[in-house]
């Protein structure tokens, strides 16, 4: 019998007020490759989240950027899946989506900041302007996630650059991930890189006051670890 996976959430759940509606994931996901996938054929490795992170480097800027912080923004709620055909010669043989929820973001964990190497220390109700901010600047209710794709990841498995579609506030671009394989083996499939982005490529404004003087730079500059783990059996 073949084996094959079928994802049953649905996009919305009912919040508690009926007249309203959560989104758990963006429209469409995983998609349909991987929603029909042969599990008896094909590997397929879902992100496991309390594993896998994002890091997000924020800088200051502006003529008095030295009454701001750089940040550290990061996500540990990362879901998605990765399908390895047994093809391995087909343009499709390695497949990735992954979308992050925005309200889930950290802002400024000090771990983090102390891992990047940032001296200064936001206080709590700095921290918090700042994710208020960053949400407002993303347009977060209206576009409340991050989601990325990709048809064919297989030059990552060699610690090769990936062809990527990465939507952000509405706007989806095509982006260049550079992967290195960490390891793989018949349960785990660990990936891990870097790459950057500008926020105006997606229509986002920089956040900035007093008219400029005291800004977010453009520019960010990203870099992930994902840990997934097989899927035997339909979900």
């Amino acid at each position: 019998m073949v084996a094959t996976v079928v994802f049953a959430l649905s996009t919305h759940s009912a919040a508690t007020n009926e007249s309203s509606a959560v989104a758990l994931q963006p429209d469409n996901f995983p998609g349909a490759a991987f929603a029909s996938a042969d599990l008896n054929s094909n590997k397929l490795y879902r992100i496991d989240s309390a594993r896998s992170d994002i890091v997000i480097r924020v800088y200051r800027a502006g003529l008095m950027q030295r009454l701001g912080h750089d940040h550290i923004v990061a996500s540990r709620h990362l879901q998605g899946y990765v399908l390895l055909k047994d093809e391995a010669a087909t343009a499709d043989a390695c497949r990735a989506t992954f979308f992050v929820p925005l309200a889930a973001l950290i802002v400024d964990d000090p771990a983090l900041r102390e891992q990047a190497n940032l001296t200064t220390k936001p206080s709590p109700a700095s921290i918090a302007g700042t994710k208020r901010n960053m949400l407002l600047s993303l347009d977060a209710e209206v576009f409340p996630f991050v989601h990325l794709t990709s048809t064919n990841c297989s030059p990552g498995l060699n610690s090769g650059p990936v062809t990527t579609f990465l939507t952000l506030h509405g706007v989806t671009r095509e982006q260049t991930l550079q992967a290195s394989l960490i390891k793989i083996d018949g349960d785990t499939l660990q990936l891990e890189g870097d790459f950057s982005l500008h926020q105006s490529d997606f229509g986002i404004t920089p956040f900035s006051v007093m008219n400029g003087l005291l800004k977010v730079q453009d520019k960010l500059d990203l870099s992930y670890h994902l840990v997934a783990k097989r899927v035997y059996e339909a979900e």
